[in-house]
């Protein structure tokens, strides 16, 4: 090593002797003529020489002699080929400054730096990133199991840490040569608070354009729309489009490459730079230019969307997991995939944690793969991406890209060419249905599915009713086949099941998982009751049991009893929580909610923490005889309602629990009534009228909610049969109350008039559309008004549903206008695409339109009120008006709406 320095300085003393002995005779050349050449960086294909006239390399004097100020060390550690690295060692070497060169290890850059400690120090954004990268993994490892109230102090001490990787010495920071992630600059100018940071933008072929996003006063320029990828120079609120320079450096063409000059320079002179930028006008009038990608990065998917990749790794770069992401692109795929380089550290803190054994980087676990997914798929909900820039399968390689293995250029810029010919291949669509069925799951469900996994039950893993409709629409989208949810929603479904049901849709009848056998069965499960006593129907209750008090009827059913029944009544409510949940809490905030709380309902409401899916709800055997002797009536409400969910789904909730409500009932000497709140759902199409659910046949019921319902009824019937009194009530829509406007936060409707609010748009086919509902406080009334009538032990049984009145849609849309919202008539098809873009991840918005269609005024209002009518013949239901629409909405408006 001696020898070699010496000999270093020995061959710079020459230059030295030679330079202050030897006279050079100056020499004259043309101004056009080339003085020297300057590379690309070939970040978009093989290198280009830039030729630099005399006349363009004199320009730059006057930049490079400018008064300096300072001492000037200059640290270079890029090639000198190009354009940063050469201008710096000059501009350092006129100003009588020094220059400190790397080793050439780009692993040792930052031991390089810390000994040259420079007093400005430039660099690509592939530096910062590796910094950034480091910084964001140490604080995910170290925040991990701290407070939140710890998190901030942690962050600083970190930051104060990493900004001694640039030395205090160093004034001056600057990025250039690509686009930066206002992250990762944010990030810089948090920790290396020491240093003032600029960005400079600047040209191989053209030098400088822009300091700090100001463009240079003397550049002559022009945009030129570029319309196939969506950016015009009529583009609002600023002009966007690919930019075109013209400036004293420019070069003279491309040495030994006419095409590529050609293709470079407009006729008039001007440097096509394939940037697409975005121009701004700051307070001062002055113009400033925001880079959105290169031209030649952008890619286009099979949908005709154009996708900037710089964009998104630098948003993908936010996840601790990765320390490099390269983004790809497929003409014949719909989103994009990805290259993720994870980040070593925080790779091992995670085997750790979750104890991992002999992980393997070749092929790592698939909770790694998913923890992967579930992070990206998280960042991308944030920022609010759409659908295609969402990688829909990722290949993890734990070798970086590096100068070494061709995947990065000298100046560490990603070479896109090389990586596109090293994973190009394994990143391609896979045009088998397996492989594009396991896209779609993977999207919708956002978890990983490995193909060779014969357990691949992706619905219980990741579904729910929301992304069970997703699927559904997305698998008809994608492959043309229209799989029904029953399907997709079996118990033990897995990948190789559906994509046999998709290569033959033939086999859908057969591979449907038949209920209606389960469903004769379940209707006639033992009930192991024996009715002997009756209570006395003509004293008033003084104990009445309550289920659904946390739901929407319920809460408001449970309203009306406390105001119907006297003080010394007390209401005990079975609700089902967390061991750690305030039972009492959970019912309060439900009333306080839907604005139907008083304070001295407290004292008359007993909590109870019960479960309707286990034996005696869960209780000791103490609690439940001593509760079962004491009830007067029962009424249950609770249920689990969800009209996308198959039976099996919902059994333990609507059938297992009302066959627990039968038994208490049937559990004293003396037997306690029901009051059973059903659904008008367990209708056939052919049946309108009150009959017994034992004249309804159950093969028209469609979902797994009716038919969990139908059976629940069945088993009343049948306890009715024993002697037990149930008196059944069959809701149809249920809306606001008249008093409050109050809603079902969960309710489609709501949901729907929540869009239209968001969205300021209504699909123009639901203006003539009718709703038939009845308000939640009048369907209260009506319930606890006829079960306070008497009666025998036979079953009656009501449709609670409004007998006259509609509501017309139309209305429901002018009373968001006079909430002060102005909304636009689209088509239907318009109103689903603004929807879409509308929803992300798990909002329940994304699938309104799946249940909304333009068939939405053609209702069945057939059903018959007759025995409910009669009943209730004193009640006088009022119309609904627009002081009622105007609550509701301001309900909305105020509550669901702007969550």
């Amino acid at each position: 090593m001696e020898k070699k320095n010496s000999l270093h300085i020995h061959y710079m003393g020459d230059i030295e002797t030679y330079g202050s002995t030897k006279h050079y005779e100056p020499i004259n050349i043309d101004s056009n003529e080339c003085m020297t050449i300057i590379y690309t960086s070939g970040s978009s294909g093989f290198p280009k020489g830039a030729m630099i006239s005399e006349k363009a390399y004199r320009s730059t004097f006057a930049r490079w002699c400018s008064p300096c100020g300072i001492d000037r060390i200059n640290f270079c550690f890029e090639p000198l080929p190009w354009v940063s690295g050469r201008d710096a060692v000059i501009r350092t070497f006129f100003d009588g400054g020094r220059t400190g060169f790397s080793s050439a290890d780009v692993s040792r850059l930052m031991e390089d730096l810390a000994l040259v400690r420079p007093n400005i120090f430039s660099a690509t954004p592939a530096i910062w990133n590796k910094i950034y990268a480091e910084f964001k993994t140490a604080l995910s490892i170290a925040i991990a199991h701290l407070p939140s109230e710890a998190i901030a102090d942690e962050e600083n001490r970190l930051l104060q840490q990493f900004s001694k990787l640039i030395p205090t010495r160093c004034k001056t920071i600057g990025v250039g040569g690509a686009m930066i992630s206002s992250v990762v600059l944010d990030f810089m100018k948090r920790c290396f608070s020491h240093c003032t940071i600029y960005e400079s933008y600047g040209i191989t072929e053209c030098g400088g354009v822009a300091f700090d996003n100001m463009m240079k006063s003397t550049l002559q320029f022009r945009l030129i729309s570029v319309t196939e990828m969506g950016y015009t120079i009529d583009d609002e609120p600023f002009p966007r489009g690919e930019l075109l320079v013209k400036t004293e450096e420019m070069f003279s063409g491309y040495i030994n490459n006419p095409e590529e000059t050609r293709a470079a320079l407009t006729n008039d002179g001007f440097f096509r730079t394939g940037d697409i930028v975005e121009l701004r006008s700051d307070s001062d009038g002055k113009l400033q230019v925001h880079v959105i990608d290169r031209k030649k990065n952008f890619f286009k998917l099979s949908q005709g969307q154009y996708v900037s990749p710089e964009f998104l790794q630098s948003i993908y770069l936010q996840s601790p997991f990765v320390e490099q992401i390269y983004i790809h692109g497929d003409l014949l795929a719909d989103s994009v995939t990805a290259v993720v380089v994870p980040n070593r550290e925080y790779t091992q803190a995670f085997i750790a944690e979750h104890h991992l054994e002999n992980f393997d980087m070749i092929n790592p676990d698939p909770h790694f793969h998913n923890a992967i997914v579930e992070d990206l798929n998280l960042l991308a909900e944030k920022q609010s991406l759409r659908k295609h820039e969402i990688p829909s399968r990722i290949i993890i390689d734990f070798e970086p890209f590096t100068p070494e293995n061709g995947l990065l250029t000298s100046t560490g810029k990603f070479c896109r060419p090389k990586l596109v010919e090293y994973y190009g291949s394994r990143l391609k669509k896979s045009n088998t249905i397996e492989q594009r069925l396991k896209t779609i799951i993977e999207t919708t469900t956002k978890q990983s599915l490995v193909i060779d996994d014969a357990n691949n039950f992706f619905i219980p893993t990741g579904g729910d009713s929301l992304t069970a409709i997703r699927l559904s629409r997305m698998i008809a989208n994608d492959l043309g086949i229209s799989v029904p949810l029953s399907i997709l929603l079996q118990p033990n479904m897995t990948l190789q099941q559906l994509v046999t049901v998709i290569e033959d849709p033939s086999q859908m009848s057969s591979t449907s998982y038949s209920i209606l056998e389960q469903m004769s069965k379940d209707s006639e499960l033992s009930l192991e009751i024996n009715i002997s006593k009756h209570k006395n129907s003509i004293l008033p209750p003084s104990l009445i049991f309550v289920t659904g008090t946390t739901g929407f009827v319920g809460a408001f059913l449970l309203a009306e009893l406390l105001l119907a029944h006297t003080s010394d009544c007390k209401f005990v409510c079975l609700v089902r929580c967390e061991s750690s949940t305030n039972v009492m809490d959970r019912i309060r905030q439900n009333m306080l909610f839907h604005k139907i709380w008083k304070d001295d309902y407290q004292e008359r409401i007993i909590p109870l923490q019960g479960d309707l899916e286990k034996t005696c709800f869960g209780l000791d055997n103490e609690t439940y005889d001593s509760l079962a002797k004491q009830v007067d009536i029962i009424f249950h409400c609770g249920a689990a309602v969800n009209f996308v969910f198959p039976y099996h789904k919902l059994h333990g909730s609507n059938i297992f629990g009302t066959r627990e409500i039968i038994r208490f009932a049937a559990h004293a000497t003396t037997c306690i009534p029901i009051h059973y709140i059903s659904t008008l759902s367990v209708l056939s199409s052919n049946v309108s009228k009150e009959l017994s659910i034992d004249e309804i046949a159950p093969d028209g019921l469609l979902n797994g909610y009716a038919q969990s319902k139908w059976v629940a009824e069945k088993l009343m019937a049948t306890a009715n049969r024993f002697g037990l009194p149930v008196v059944i009530y069959r809701l149809g829509s249920i809306c606001a109350s008249t008093e409050t406007g109050a809603c079902n936060r969960n309710d489609l409707h709501t949901f729907l008039f929540t869009a239209i609010m968001k969205l300021r748009y209504y699909p123009e086919a639901i203006v003539n559309a009718r709703l038939r509902a009845l308000p939640v406080d009048l369907a209260a009334k009506s319930i606890v008004y006829l079960s306070r009538m008497q009666y025998d032990a036979s079953e009656k049984i009501y449709h609670v549903l409004n007998p006259n009145n509609e509501i017309l849609y139309k209305d429901i849309i002018d009373a968001i206008c006079c909430c002060g919202i102005q909304l636009k008539s689209v088509s239907f098809e318009e109103w689903r695409i603004e929807l879409k873009k509308l929803s992300h991840g798990d909002s329940p918005l994304e699938s309104i339109a799946e249940f909304f269609n333009e068939d939405i005024d053609k209702q069945n209002c057939t059903i018959s009120t007759e025995q409910f009518c009669s009943s209730i013949s004193k009640f006088k239901f009022p119309s609904f008006n627009n002081l009622y629409f105007m609550k509701w909405m301001n309900f909305i408006l105020d509550n669901i709406a702007s969550q």
